[in-house]
């Protein structure tokens, strides 16, 4: 399954299933309803096999996402049997002998509902890599995989959390466990949720985490946590793809991209993609790693304002806190027919696992890139947050979030706490909002989202992880087929950084010629500077005004200027247009209903067709 909602308290037919399909504007998947004494729960349909409802006299399972199964085969990601995965799960869990840090990996949200007892059961992945947000008021909870369609059933359309508004324009995130809904929090990853309903009331049992990322010694040497990796991963892709014939992957100029090329089976049959702005030098690299592979290499371009285009769109894909502009495949996805493949495999979050990108390094290390990796003592990430656009009450509030957040981290990781703030849970990360599009519009494997991947991380200390060391120990082998192929930057991804100290510093001369203009665009994603230059952007941000906003700490942000003026950095001001989109009001459609609509539809009534509104209360 894709989605679901869960509410304990009846919802009327239909209802629910307008929720979750208003996260569609286009194709919107067909959605299950089950009602009872329980309450009711909606999932929709889900792009893998093997996943379907389970529905038995005692208990209903849904299993969201496509978790990897380690105690049973997982050949019915590709079989006739659509409960099969389903049933394997709940079947396990009954018989309590589940250990869910070992028997399911990858993203997975779980929710089983025993109708005999009234108990329900949430359980969330390692890391949360699939979020499950709640709603708790007096004597009803409610559960859900998406916010704004939780938000609609449990009518909060305008309640906006302002503090969060403002968090997820200045840091691309809204700090755990916020939302930016009042009232909704996001829930516990590892975790087996569990609730009570009784007499018309809801109990929660304390929570206790089936795993925490604690700071360990479990590795004595960087050569043991690199094999563990290595096998791990493996490990996964042989489960993932034992029953598969034809696969697809994403293959960019980059080096995890081409690890997995070189790890997927070759008898399989592969399409490799790229999405480009147009023919460059990555293209050129990606063909060459592909032709290396034995994949069909097939690049794809975008049109020059496609993240323009896709903003509502990918905006409600993703959901209200995650930013859409991650939202990579979108449209892609029909064209290259990406849901007609077994899997679509790609090497995400290596860098954030592996390469450690978020530790405090010693200044300047980022900016040139080619000098060594040093960690640096210290952390920044709660420091009093500040911007003259937004009032101080909410920055406070920011900050104060940030801190908490940061002490939660700290508590199980004291020396790598600025690391791992942005890690625990992964709801943290702005980019992870690629897992999500890409898991509801076709079946999306990420092989270091595998649970080795995870718990490596969290045991191997930062300079492992630092100059690539971790990751070149555990997959040189797999890079070597393509080692004498550059990377995008300049380097070869087969050699430890010290081997590639001339290889970056000539890049770094030819940069510093890029930027004064000797080069077109040879970036990955959109070109937001071009973007920005547009006409259409123009007119995209003269057309919002404050009037047409149901938040007032927003319509003040855009009265003082904050889309043209340099308050904002470039991709905060992104973040601002992502939320005006989200929190436009349009008049209502008739008393006691407020009618919702993404700005496309408000500029341009052709398009109000795929509106959603909530019931008056």
């Amino acid at each position: 399954m894709s989605d679901f909602l869960f509410s304990s308290s009846y919802l009327a037919p239909s209802f629910s299933s307008r929720a979750l399909q208003s996260i569609y504007l286009e194709d919107p998947p067909p959605v299950t309803e089950f009602h009872g004494e329980w309450g009711t729960l909606a999932v929709t349909a889900s792009p893998y096999n093997g996943f379907a409802p389970v529905d038995t006299q005692s208990h209903l399972c849904v299993v969201i996402g496509a978790p990897v199964l380690y105690f049973h085969d997982n050949r019915f990601l590709v079989g006739d049997d659509d409960q099969a995965g389903s049933r394997a799960i709940l079947e396990r869990w009954q018989s309590g002998e589940a250990d869910w840090a070992e028997d399911l990996s990858g993203p997975f949200a779980i929710i089983i509902v025993d109708k005999l007892a009234s108990r329900i059961i949430c359980i969330t992945d390692l890391m949360m890599f699939l979020p499950v947000y709640r709603y708790r008021r007096e004597s009803r909870l409610a559960l859900g995989t998406h916010p704004d369609a939780l938000a609609r059933i449990c009518g909060l359309g305008e309640e906006r959390d302002e503090a969060s508004l403002v968090d997820f324009i200045l840091h691309h995130v809204v700090t755990y466990p916020y939302t930016l809904y009042r009232g909704m929090l996001q829930c516990q990853p590892a975790t087996e949720h569990e609730f009570q309903l009784h007499n018309g009331g809801v109990y929660a049992f304390p929570r206790h985490p089936y795993w925490v990322p604690l700071e360990s010694r479990e590795f004595r040497t960087l050569c043991e946590a690199a094999d563990t990796l290595r096998q791990g991963v493996e490990g996964y892709l042989t489960r993932v793809c034992e029953p598969m014939q034809r696969v697809a992957q994403f293959l960019s100029g980059g080096e995890d991209s081409r690890v997995v090329a070189s790890m997927l089976p070759q008898r399989l049959e592969q399409d490799a993609f790229v999405f480009l702005n147009g023919p460059t030098r990555e293209e050129k690299i990606a063909g060459k790693v592909a032709k290396v592979s034995g994949a069909s290499f097939r690049p794809q371009y975008r049109e020059p304002l496609h993240y323009l285009d896709i903003l509502s769109q990918a905006a409600r894909l993703v959901g209200s806190g995650h930013q859409y502009i991650h939202a990579h495949t979108l449209g892609f996805h029909r064209q290259c027919e990406l849901s007609s493949y077994e899997g679509v495999f790609g090497g995400y979050l290596a860098d954030a696992l592996i390469k450690a990108p978020y530790a405090r390094r010693m200044p300047g290390s980022k900016l040139i890139k080619f000098l060594p990796q040093i960690s640096f003592p210290g952390e920044t990430r709660t420091q009093e947050v500040k911007s003259g656009l937004f009032p101080k009450c909410l920055l406070d509030e920011v900050t104060q979030r940030r801190r908490m957040h940061f002490e939660a981290v700290r508590e199980m990781r004291p020396r790598s706490a600025h690391e791992w703030f942005a890690l625990w849970p992964m709801t943290m990360r702005s980019a992870i909002s690629n897992l999500y599009s890409n898991r509801r519009l076709f079946r999306s494997y990420e092989m270091f989202t595998c649970k080795e991947a995870v718990k490596v991380s969290a045991a191997s200390p930062t300079a492992w992880k630092l100059n690539r060391r971790l990751f070149l120990k555990a997959f040189q082998c797999y890079l070597k087929p393509t080692r004498f192929v550059l990377h995008a930057d300049g380097r070869l991804p087969y050699l430890p950084w010290w081997g590639n100290l001339p290889l970056s510093a000539l890049w770094y001369v030819r940069q510093l010629a890029w930027h004064t203009g000797l080069q077109q665009y040879q970036g990955s994603w959109a070109d937001w500077k071009a973007i920005m230059a547009s006409d259409r952007w123009r007119q995209f941000i003269a057309d919002l005004t404050p009037e047409m906003l149901t938040s007032p700490v927003l319509g003040e942000a855009l009265a003082k200027g904050a889309l043209k003026g340099s308050e904002l950095s470039r991709s905060q001001k992104i973040n601002l247009v992502q939320v005006c989109v989200q929190t436009i009001v349009a008049e209502p459609a008739y008393p006691g209903q407020l009618t919702w609509m993404p700005i496309s539809a408000v500029l341009n009534p052709a398009l109000q067709e795929g509106e959603w509104s909530r019931p008056g209360r």
